[in-house]
């Protein structure tokens, strides 16, 4: 069924789904949007497979709730080989316009995805450390590893004393470089560097929304959700990056695959779209698939040579479904006309913006893109 689902969701043109709406964000005309919820279908579908989730199952069963019709034609499909979307389109639809079906369920399955993942992705709030922590995280870097590891499990969830702790480790198993660029951080005002950033791989932002664990786990089964619990404000989940780099990341520019080599865990860096061989940025010094170096500081093999495996494969394909979608500029227009008030803000209000979102995609039933 993944083949059937996929053909029909990448020609969107057979579903009729092609309608524009306008969309009012923060109190503004939002302009004309197209409707992307074949596209970001399609990408949800075809990630998830790739991960082990659930979101084909899910299509299906929300397909067939649109219409009796549809209901028993899925069952029909079923026993049918792949030929062309055409072809599945044509039993899927076998007595049936599809001008007469309500795809409500549909439609509300891929605002819940756009809102419960893609915004809280792409507007990770929660605590950052920032790059004005450096010579605090001095004060602590230099402390035995196996006190820092005590102190961050004895610490709250999050706020900064936690933040500096996870960039002091992460500087003990990755070393006083950014990986990205190969440049030296700065530890003292005496020493010539860049400032660090500590990143997430997995935003703070998921942090306590039942619905973000619900859709990952939907998107990616429930170990990758229970992965996301266990270590989203842990060493597993950070690492120490060139401020522009970090930023470049949470546009979701790029990605980490982690892939299981020879018995070991290696990491690569991969441009979302992936471009095989070619640089990401201009500041990033690695090219599309080639290796990053975790794990080379003087605690790297004790604090797991890398962050969680299968944490980076989620963020990456997170990623790839929303850029690729057309999701993410809906996503990046929205955050600068909820901040058009002339003040800059690195981060909205989680919290606030789902529920602006909430209100503008359920109200109107649809995921939307320029």
């Amino acid at each position: 069924m993944e083949q059937h689902a996929l053909g029909i969701l990448q020609n969107e043109d057979l579903l009729g789904w092609d309608e524009t709406r306008r969309i009012q964000a923060s109190g503004k005309q939002g302009g004309t949007f197209r409707a992307i919820t074949p596209k970001l279908l399609y990408y949800l579908t075809k990630e998830s497979q790739g991960l082990g989730g659930k979101v084909l199952n899910q299509f299906w069963k929300q397909l067939g709730a649109c219409h009796k019709k549809l209901k028993k034609n899925i069952k029909s499909l079923k026993q049918e080989d792949f030929v062309s979307a055409q072809t599945s389109f044509d039993v899927l639809f076998r007595g049936l316009d599809p001008k007469d079906v309500d795809f409500e369920p549909v439609l509300k399955m891929a605002a819940e995805f756009f809102t419960h993942i893609g915004v809280a992705f792409m507007n990770p709030g929660g605590s950052k450390s920032g790059t004005s922590t450096e010579f605090s995280v001095s004060e602590v870097v230099n402390e035995e590893i196996d006190k820092l590891l005590h102190q961050v499990n004895e610490e709250g969830d999050f706020g900064k004393r936690k933040q500096e702790l996870l960039k002091a480790l992460s500087f003990r198993r990755d070393g006083d470089f950014c990986l990205l660029t190969g440049v030296e951080f700065m530890h003292s005002k005496k020493k010539p560097g860049v400032y660090s950033a500590l990143a997430h791989i997995i935003p703070n932002s998921v942090h306590g929304k039942p619905d973000t664990l619900k859709c990952i786990a939907m998107f990616a089964g429930p170990a990758a959700r229970d992965e996301v619990m266990h270590h989203l404000n842990n060493i597993g989940n950070v690492m120490n990056m060139q401020h522009d780099a970090h930023v470049s990341y949470d546009n979701l520019d790029w990605g980490i695959e982690a892939k299981e080599e020879g018995g070991e865990v290696k990491y690569f860096f991969r441009t979302v779209p992936t471009n095989p061989g070619i640089h990401g940025l201009f500041f990033i010094n690695l090219r599309d698939g080639e290796e990053i170096q975790f794990g080379k500081g003087p605690e790297g093999k004790k604090l797991g040579n890398g962050p969680t495996p299968r944490l980076c494969n989620l963020q990456l394909a997170v990623a790839r479904v929303l850029k690729l979608s057309g999701a993410a500029d809906i996503i990046l227009e929205w955050k600068d006309l909820a901040d058009d008030d002339g003040y800059y803000r690195p981060f909205i209000a989680s919290e606030e913006f789902c529920d602006m979102l909430d209100a503008k995609l359920f109200l109107s039933g649809r995921a939307v893109v320029v």
